[in-house]
């Protein structure tokens, strides 16, 4: 799964390799060629949760851009046998930045 965008002057794209990778990768680009990498960042977690350690199973089901942020919809499974949990998370894109992985996430007692 991948896409491109124009976002802030810059074009935004996110890339998500299924099975070969458990993280979502992010980068900004000054050029429609993706020439020019402003910055990349590899997302592999949510807060200190890892996707590959802490999880059983992380699933990205969609990904949209908007304004100011990636939206994404996120199924989490619980590596202790809670269940699973559908989440909207998102990645907030400023100008030449890129933010962490924010979801309203909760097993047990913790919340991302």
């Amino acid at each position: 799964m991948a896409g491109v965008q124009r976002m802030m002057g810059h074009w935004v794209r996110y890339i998500m390799l299924s099975g070969a990778s458990d993280c979502i990768t992010v980068q900004i680009f000054k050029s429609a060629n993706m020439e020019g990498l402003v910055r990349q960042k590899k997302i592999c977690s949510l807060g200190k949760m890892s996707f590959r350690d802490d999880f059983a199973f992380v699933d990205v089901r969609k990904i949209g851009f908007e304004p100011d942020r990636l939206s994404l919809e996120i199924e989490f499974f619980s590596l202790r046998g809670s269940g699973d949990e559908v989440k909207e998370c998102s990645i907030e894109i400023g100008n030449g930045s890129i933010g962490d992985l924010k979801c309203s996430l909760e097993f047990g007692s913790e919340y991302y």
